[in-house]
């Protein structure tokens, strides 16, 4: 059709038969269908209602598609619009851009129609023109109406080239169009259904022929399943929580709707995975996994949303220039969302049987992923999340409480009672449940901060405000996302800082000086490590008689009163009242045979929050003070045999045979005075004190009571590792013990020989006081015979002292020389030392 043509007739329903004949190339059937078509869009009410009078907006549309399109396109129409301004021509500018905007709008649906038409057998393809339509304003919906009224008589004429049955045909136009009643019902009524078009007419047609499902039932199925309800086309499937198409009622579904159906279900998989995971877990996570639930249901709500909006979308197709809803579109306005629910499904699998800190640290690895909208889902989730994790840490930072019924807090509280156990055992870190973006260092400052809290309140009684206002103002200010943001974290590890020095140094400032924490420490190592030298000589010289006797008949009483005696004569009288009311003795479990040297024990009680630090180590003190108590018993042993030799050198010079024996025994005995003597100063000084002066420095370097408490563990270790009592060094102490017993054993000789001795020369003095009284004669034959068996006597007792002796050197030699080489051979350097200043000079030949 040409321009001239159009000019020519200005009745609009003979342009309008003339444009649809042209279309259908002469081909009756197809020119009624269309006329049908073209008269039901005019007279309908949207065909009205889309013209508007608004010249500049429609001007501002169509810049806007062809800006689309390119540059030139637009900068030509601006050219074409000034010129049209300008002209006096054109009386209705309004309703020719009207045209324009909606032929550009439809322009991507020509090759859908022009397409569809050549797909037929029954169209022979046809070519497309170029016409101009020209509408007087006015009411067009009557004259029309009578045109189509009056052509009624059109008969449909089956064309000869169609594989269509005329009984298929009829049907699927009849579904399309009504009678001539129904049009009257139609254009007088308004109707929510969108105006058919040829597109939508042609789609019937080839729907009705091979028996399609229409999209529209399709869509609606779709809906269903998106929320999880079953329809007539889509099923769920058997054992999963997906749907799947009907086998009955979707066989007539096309390939093309089969895939996209297909492609769409994997929304309702997703839609489903994520609402069972918040359906199974909704009771049985703790506040960590509600969060993470709750989360994925304001998701679950912004696409039911969505769903509702497609929903209307469906229904609501009014306007002519408004596309249909279709399969496509649908699988576009859900993108975003099955984007985001595919990132959300692979979380809550992860997360699944996962609560706490190990939920979180299972979401915080999403937030390294490359997909941005894997950082943006996970970093919502992880925001969330972080929430209760946040209110738990500043409960506990803040309060020293912890409030977690289902063990989702990285710090775990168990039931402890006793108040010198409250800092070592009643709370402690779950490390599984340290989320990912908290360090160890950090959950320690943590975990100290609040027993520090709990230190203050529960045991020290302080009720004083801690931490500081400015503290808790800047730990107040931080937020959840303080704790993983990379940005914020700083901020948020400042605030842990100030908040563990504070509560720390508070700690340590009632230990040292309310509570007397180097006093105590000073007295430990006065009386139970033996360094008050004046006291425990003068307790060791007032026990010696009662420790001698068997552990079953000695009283606490007694050594008591002993204890009692040894203050009140020695500088320990002038100590703290309170320091010797905690002083005490005690008995430790005995066997039989066992003396009182073998179940004594000094004691030093220390209760109140000192006992934090003492009370988990005394057993360690016990210990320690037997291994130097009897080091230092064998001192005292050894100083009185030699004072007791000396004594007897100057008493018994009459009695030349004892000589060879006592020189025998002084050699023993000064070898035993050189391995003790090197063996105290190896304990009291290299180990002791070096150990001592070390504590000290770490103690005054302490940041909280938990760096005490490490000094303090530390300083015990050494000590114990040095005087011979850890694992390492069963086999040397043991050594060492028998050496001890040595000494006893030679102790024992001398005193049997001191006694015999003493015997011997009060007969020998007596006999000679005897033969030199005056007005006697001598010794009768019964006194020499006497005198003479008792020399013959003491003869023989001193020659099996001395085979005794002798045979004690040589044992006691070859324990010194097995122990030399026991030290020799140590890790530790310095018994290897103290086997070198044991041996000198090589006295001992270590093979």
């Amino acid at each position: 059709m040409n321009s001239s043509t159009s000019l020519e007739s200005t009745n609009q329903p003979d342009l309008i038969l003339k444009l649809c004949s042209h279309f259908a190339k002469n081909k009756p059937v197809l020119s009624t269908n269309l006329c049908k078509i073209a008269f039901s869009v005019l007279s309908s009410p949207a065909a009205a209602c889309n013209i508007t009078s608004d010249e500049q907006y429609m001007v501002i549309q169509i810049k806007h598609i062809l800006a689309s399109q390119g540059r030139e396109s637009a900068e030509q129409f601006e050219l074409l619009y000034s010129n049209m301004c300008k002209t006096n021509v054109l009386q209705n500018r309004g309703s020719i851009l009207n045209f324009l905007l909606k032929l550009a709008r439809s322009a991507p649906q020509k090759d859908i129609l022009w397409n569809t038409l050549e797909s037929l057998d029954k169209f022979p393809s046809t070519t497309r023109h170029k016409s101009n339509l020209f509408l007087k304003r006015g009411n067009s919906q009557e004259s029309i109406r009578s045109i189509f009224q009056g052509h009624t008589t059109i008969k449909s004429v089956q064309s000869s080239s169609t594989n269509i049955p005329s009984s298929r045909l009829t049907t699927a136009t009849s579904s399309v169009w009504s009678s001539k009643n129904e049009f009257d019902t139609v254009t007088s009524k308004p109707s929510c259904k969108p105006p058919p078009t040829l597109s939508s007419f042609t789609d019937s047609l080839i729907q009705a022929e091979l028996n399609l499902v229409s999209e529209r039932d399709l869509l609606q199925d779709l809906i269903y399943s998106f929320q999880g309800i079953e329809g007539r086309f889509l099923r769920k499937e058997v054992g999963g929580v997906g749907f799947t198409i009907d086998p009955k009622t979707g066989k007539n579904l096309s390939p093309i709707q089969r895939g996209l159906v297909e492609r769409l279900l994997g929304m309702s998989f997703l839609h489903n995975q994520l609402k069972q995971y918040c359906d199974t877990n909704d009771e049985q996570g703790g506040v960590i996994c509600l969060a993470l639930i709750a989360t994925l249901r304001d998701e679950l709500s912004a696409y039911y949303r969505t769903i509702a909006l497609l929903q209307t979308a469906l229904k609501k197709q009014v306007c002519l220039d408004q596309p249909q809803m279709t399969l496509h579109k649908a699988l576009v306005y859900i993108h975003e969302h099955r984007v985001r629910f595919e990132w959300l499904a692979y979380i809550a699998e992860q997360c699944n049987e996962k609560k706490g800190g190990a939920l979180i640290t299972a979401v915080h690895g999403f937030l390294q992923h490359g997909s941005k909208c894997a950082q943006e889902v996970s970093e919502k989730v992880l925001t969330a999340v972080c929430k209760p994790l946040y209110i738990m840490l500043s409960r506990w930072l803040l309060d020293g409480e912890i409030n977690d019924s289902c063990n989702e807090f990285f710090i775990e509280a168990r039931d402890i009672t006793a108040a010198e156990r409250l800092w070592h055992d009643k709370y402690h870190v779950r490390k599984s449940m340290v989320p990912s973006f908290i360090t160890m260092d950090q959950a320690k400052k943590i975990l100290a901060t609040g027993k520090s809290i709990n230190f203050l309140r529960q045991i020290c009684k302080d009720s004083g405000q801690m931490p500081e206002k400015d503290v808790l103002q800047k730990l107040s200010r931080t937020t959840s996302e303080s704790l993983f943001s990379p940005e914020q974290s700083l901020e948020f590890d400042s605030a842990l800082d100030k908040v563990y020095r504070e509560t720390s140094l508070r700690v340590l400032d009632l230990l040292k000086n309310k509570y007397r924490l180097f006093e105590h420490l000073q007295s430990l190592r006065r009386y139970l490590l033996l360094g008050q030298g004046d006291f425990i000589r003068h307790l060791l010289e007032l026990l010696v008689p009662e420790l001698n006797k068997p552990a079953q008949d000695i009283y606490g009483h007694t050594l008591s009163a002993i204890l009692e005696s040894a203050i009140r004569v020695t500088n320990a009288q002038f100590e703290d009242e309170d320091t010797l009311r905690r002083l005490n003795v005690s008995f430790m479990g005995h066997s039989q045979g066992d003396t009182g040297w073998d179940v004594f024990s000094l004691v030093y009680i220390v209760d109140g929050p000192v006992g934090t630090i003492f009370q988990p180590t005394m057993t360690i003190y016990q210990c320690l003070f037997g291994a130097l108590w009897k080091a230092k018993r064998m001192e005292f042993v050894l100083a009185t045999m030699r004072k007791q030799q000396i004594t007897m050198a100057k008493m018994f010079r009459e009695i030349k045979e004892l000589k060879p024996v006592m020189h025998v025994i002084h050699i023993l005995t000064s070898e035993m005075i050189h391995f003790l003597h090197q063996t105290q100063y190896y304990f009291l000084f290299e180990v002791l004190e070096c150990s001592w002066a070390e504590m000290l420095r770490r103690v005054n370097q302490a940041e909280c009571l938990d760096d005490i408490i490490s000094a303090h563990t530390v300083f015990l270790n050494s000590v114990q590792c040095g005087v011979l009592l850890d694992e390492n060094s069963r086999l040397l102490f043991s050594q060492l013990r028998s050496i001890y017993n040595f000494i006893l054993t030679l102790e024992g000789h001398q005193e049997a020989l001191n006694e015999a001795a003493t015997k011997e020369y009060e007969a020998y003095m007596e006999l000679k006081a005897k033969m030199e009284l005056p007005g006697s004669y001598g010794l009768t034959e019964e006194d020499e015979i006497a005198a003479k068996a008792r020399a013959e006597d003491f003869h023989q007792f001193l020659n099996s002292i001395r085979t005794k002796v002798k045979h004690l050197a040589q044992t006691y030699e070859q324990f010194v020389k097995k122990y030399l080489m026991l030290l020799s051979s140590s890790s530790n350097m310095n018994l290897q030392l103290l086997s070198v200043r044991l041996s000198f000079n090589d006295y001992y030949k270590i093979i």
